[in-house]
């Protein structure tokens, strides 16, 4: 199914990526640096160790299986983060175990690192959080980072999100401590402009009547 969805969060652009546009930021993301600094790659598990073909083929299918918006019990909705044109990372938006009776998303996202620290982040972020909320009827939407994520921490808290839990994790050897933050529907109302940006949710229909 091609959606028609695109969200204008201020300067960003969100909209479901084709193949190409999948590979071409996948690939930019796969050099050295290019998303975390060397040797931190383990914070973002579908970089550590891959070449980049492997790592393009690997998210083109990914995403292309992703496409199914109707699948159960979880649905993925993925969205190319473009800025004046240029792709410069993926959003993603997803129903948990449980939808649609429990109508809780989570979200996760990676931006390359030219492009970190400039409010884009908090900008797709805001995007999908009004297509969760004010097209999907979403109740409460989470998002998991590691502590040491400082980046994706200071989004949820400045978008106005709680710490709903915490947890060591081990990852390749590594003890790391995730954090679970939450938003749900009447904070995110009640705080929908104080990020700045503005958001405009056009041509949401066929996303919507798939994912129910």
């Amino acid at each position: 199914m091609t959606l028609a969805l695109r969200i204008t969060s201020g300067a960003v652009l969100l909209h479901p990526p084709t193949d190409d546009e999948v590979a071409e930021v996948v690939r930019a993301a796969s050099a050295p640096g290019a998303v975390l600094p060397p040797g931190d790659e383990h914070f973002v598990t579908w970089l550590a160790g891959r070449d980049p073909d492997s790592l393009v083929r690997e998210r083109v299918a990914r995403v292309a299986h992703n496409r199914d918006l109707t699948r159960r019990p979880q649905w993925t909705l993925d969205l190319v983060v473009t800025v004046s044109g240029i792709a410069v990372g993926l959003q993603s938006l997803s129903g948990l175990t449980g939808w649609p009776t429990q109508r809780i998303v989570g979200t996760t996202s990676w931006l390359l690192a030219e492009h970190q620290r400039r409010g884009i982040g908090t900008a797709a972020r805001m995007g999908v959080l009004a297509f969760a909320f004010e097209h999907l009827n979403a109740e409460a939407a989470r998002s998991w980072a590691l502590a040491q994520n400082r980046a994706s921490i200071a989004v949820s808290e400045r978008l106005g999100y709680t710490l709903r839990s915490r947890r060591e994790i081990v990852e390749d050897g590594h003890v790391l401590d995730e954090c679970v933050y939450e938003i749900d529907r009447v904070a995110w109302m009640g705080s929908r402009g104080d990020a700045g940006a503005t958001v405009v949710v056009s041509g949401a229909a066929d996303a919507v009547t798939a994912i129910g």
